[in-house]
C-alpha cells in the first residue's frame, strides 16, 4: 500500500507529542508500505531530521511557510469562520505543493494529522484524519487558566474547532483519535465510529542500561511552551514543592523540556533545575527517583507518562491526565488533586523505597501489557487498508 502522511509540523526532533506520534506511525507504516511524508514547517529544520526519517520512509516534502503567511492565513480564517490554528497552517502555495506531491507519489491513502491540516484535504482520494486529541475541549481549559483576553480568544478557537471537528466527518472517510475520553467529547452523530488509536512508547526505554547517579528526587518533563505544561510546572514548584521542603528541604526537582517559557525559568533555584532541551530525555529519567505530571490542563495521552513508566519510576499525576493513561491509584500509579496530596505522596514514596519500588515495578508492567506501537500502528494499517480499498 502507497501511503502519504501529512503533518503540520517536521516529525523530528521528538520533543512534541504530535511529533512522537507520527514518527512512530510513519516508522511501523514503513516496515510493510510505501510511505511518503508531506510536512508544513514555519522553523528551523534540525539538521538530522530529514535523513533520520529518509531512513525509513521512501520520500519526504517539507513545505515552508513564513511569518507572514501564517498572518494572512489566521486573518482569512477570522473572516471566513474556521479556527485560527487551522488559518495559521493553511496557505494556498502550500496546498498547491501537496497537489504536485499527490499527483507524483499517486497514493492509495492519504492519512493527515490534526484538524489544522483538513484544507489540504485532496478530492479524489481516499482520506483519513487524525485528531490526536479534541481540540476544542484543549481549548477550553486553557481559557479556564488564562487572562480575560487570552480567554476570551481561547473561548472563540474553542467554538470553531467544536464545529470543525465535526465538520471533519464530511471530508475524510474515517477519523482516528487518541484515548476514548477525547473520543466522546467530538459532537457529531457518528461519533462512536471514530477509531481510538493509542500511543506506545519505543523500546529503548524498556532497554535502558547505561547507570547514572539519582541526582533528582522529582521530575517533570514535557516542551515547556507548552501552556499546560507550563500551568503544571508552575503549580509544581509554587504550591506543590514548599509543601515538600516543609518536611524534606533538600528535595531537588527537574523541569527538563525543550523552549521552556519564560515564567518556568523563572523557577529555577537552589532546589529546582530547568534544563531546557536535552538530548536524551531518557538519562533524566535515569537521573531521577520520582515522576510527577501534575496536569491541570490539556487533553490526550500524556507520552511523558508512558515514558517514566517504561524507564521505572514511580509515577504521580492527576485524574485529568490518569482519565486516558486508565492506570489504577495505589496500584500501578499514584493520583492527586491538591497541593497537600501531592506533597503527601511525593514524601510517602521518599521516605519509602520500597514502596516507590513495587509502585515502579507495577507502573512498568502496565505499560509494556497496555501501549505497544507496534501492535496499534498494526491497528491503524488495517484501519487505511479498509478505507484504501473504496478507491
Amino acid at each position: 500500500m502507497k501511503i502519504l502522511v501529512v503533518l503540520s509540523r517536521i516529525p523530528y526532533p521528538l520533543d512534541k507529542g504530535d511529533k512522537l506520534r507520527a514518527f512512530h506511525q510513519i516508522k511501523e507504516l514503513s516496515k510493510n508500505n510505501e510511505v511518503y511524508v508531506f510536512c508544513l514547517n514555519g522553523s528551523p529544520v534540525h539538521p538530522k531530521s530529514k535523513d533520520i526519517i529518509l531512513s525509513f520512509e521512501k520520500k519526504i516534502l517539507i513545505s515552508s511557510f513564513n511569518f507572514l503567511d501564517s498572518s494572512l492565513g489566521v486573518i482569512a480564517s477570522f473572516f471566513d469562520g474556521t479556527p485560527f490554528q487551522v488559518g495559521y497552517f493553511s496557505h494556498k502555495k502550500n496546498i498547491k505543493e501537496l497537489k504536485a506531491f499527490c499527483k507524483e507519489v499517486n497514493p492509495d491513502i492519504i492519512y493527515y494529522q490534526f484538524v489544522r491540516t483538513a484544507k489540504y484535504a485532496i478530492e479524489g482520494y481516499p482520506k483519513v484524519l487524525d485528531y490526536q486529541d479534541a481540540l476544542s475541549v484543549n481549548m477550553r481549559g486553557r481559557a479556564l487558566k488564562s487572562s480575560f483576553l487570552k480567554r476570551y480568544f481561547f473561548n472563540i478557537e474553542a467554538k470553531r474547532l467544536e464545529k470543525y471537528e465535526a465538520k471533519m466527518f464530511d471530508i475524510f472517510q474515517k477519523l482516528t483519535i487518541i484515548v476514548e475520553a477525547d473520543k466522546k467529547a467530538i459532537k457529531h452523530p457518528l461519533q462512536k465510529e471514530i477509531a481510538v488509536i493509542p500511543n506506545g512508547v519505543d523500546e529503548s526505554y524498556f532497554n535502558y542500561s547505561k547507570p547514572q547517579e539519582k541526582e533528582f528526587d522529582l521530575i517533570f518533563s514535557g516542551a515547556m511552551s507548552y501552556p499546560p505544561n507550563i500551568d503544571a510546572a508552575n503549580f509544581l514548584a509554587k504550591q506543590i514543592m514548599p509543601l515538600v521542603w516543609e518536611k524534606l528541604p533538600d528535595t531537588k526537582l527537574v523541569i527538563a523540556g525543550v523552549n521552556p517559557s519564560l515564567s518556568v525559568q523563572k523557577l529555577k533555584s537552589r532546589n529546582i533545575v530547568v534544563t531546557g532541551w536535552v538530548e536524551d530525555m531518557k538519562e533524566y529519567y535515569a537521573k531521577s527517583k520520582i515522576f510527577i505530571a501534575p496536569m491541570q490542563i490539556g487533553t490526550g495521552l500524556q507520552n511523558k507518562l508512558l515514558e517514566a513508566m517504561a524507564m521505572g519510576l514511580p509515577c504521580i499525576s492527576s485524574p485529568l491526565a490518569n482519565d486516558a493513561l486508565r492506570a489504577t491509584h495505589n496500584e500501578n500509579i499514584l493520583i492527586a488533586q491538591s497541593p497537600k496530596e501531592y506533597a503527601n505522596q511525593i514524601i510517602d514514596l521518599l521516605q519509602n523505597k520500597e514502596k516507590a519500588n513495587l509502585l515502579a515495578e507495577k507502573g512498568n508492567n502496565f505499560v509494556k501489557e497496555n501501549y505497544c506501537w507496534a501492535s496499534y500502528c498494526n491497528k491503524l494499517e488495517e484501519v487505511l487498508k479498509e478505507v484504501a480499498l473504496t478507491k
